[in-house]
């Protein structure tokens, strides 16, 4: 936290410098949570670890930095080429290696790593039959036995209904609508029980899971309101007339929505 990012962020979300001060100081008490959750499942490390949907690398760096031994390895695999080339670009660390694949079809040998994570990644996956344990079965293959199987990802636990409750919530239905107008499901939020179970369904046993409180976003309705503003026309070119009408339903039930921040939960299991 700097001076110039709590100013920068109470600009964005048009708050006070102070409510931006406090914010940042509870968004750096969930990052000593979060490392606290995570750094035991990379201690033991010996074989490498997989990354899943990468993006552009925020959390490969957090990985290459707290995480990934000196003598590790990391694979982070991105499905998008343009991405993919990107976070080539980004990094030069010898222990990172770019994977343009995705989760179905990993090119790594059998048993060949310690750790499997998917960060943010799994309440956005999207395919034409929604099969979330099919698609994470090949993750499952390149686990040595004994390997760790890590799902960190917001969950709708505490909402009695997620989507009138949390503005955050509302954002995230989004993605299920624009994919069903694609024809296709997208996995959507859902509660730590359901992802226990996807985790059985994969095979893993000694399943465990930690949980992680999240700081209300001040000015999030907002901040969100002007990136989706901002995003209309690539959205209408990609999805049609019915992405612009989606918009306004968003911006329309963030006016009367609060900032309530999703929870997110870390889950994990073995491969025996």
């Amino acid at each position: 936290m700097n001076q110039k990012e709590i100013l920068e962020f109470a600009k964005e979300a048009e708050i006070s410098e102070e409510e931006s001060r406090q914010y940042f100081l509870k968004e750096e008490a969930l990052e000593i949570e979060e490392q606290k959750a995570l750094k035991p499942l990379f201690d033991w490390l010996v074989l490498p670890a997989v990354e899943l949907g990468a993006g552009m690398g925020d959390f490969t760096e957090e990985l290459l930095q707290k995480y990934i031994k000196i003598t590790g390895k990391l694979y982070a695999v991105e499905r998008l080429d343009t991405t993919a080339a990107r976070l080539k670009e980004r990094f030069k660390d010898l222990r990172l290696e770019v994977l343009q694949s995705d989760s179905t079809s990993l090119p790594l040998p059998d048993g060949s790593a310690g750790l499997v994570i998917s960060r943010m990644a799994l309440h956005d996956f999207v395919s034409a039959d929604g099969d979330v344990a099919k698609a994470l079965a090949d993750c499952i293959r390149v686990l040595a036995p004994g390997g760790v199987f890590v799902v960190y990802d917001k969950i709708k636990d505490g909402f009695a209904d997620v989507e009138t409750q949390s503005a955050e919530g509302r954002m995230e239905r989004m993605n299920v609508q624009l994919a069903a107008i694609e024809g296709k499901v997208c996995w959507g939020l859902h509660l730590l029980e359901h992802y226990i179970a996807l985790l059985g369904k994969l095979g893993l046993k000694d399943i465990r899971s930690s949980g992680l409180d999240v700081p209300d976003t001040p000015g999030y309705a907002g901040i969100m309101s002007k990136t989706l503003k901002e995003r209309r026309p690539a959205y209408v070119k990609r999805w049609g007339p019915e992405a612009g009408k989606l918009i306004d339903s968003v911006l329309e039930d963030f006016a009367k929505i609060p900032p309530k921040a999703l929870p997110r939960m870390i889950v994990w299991g073995l491969k025996q």
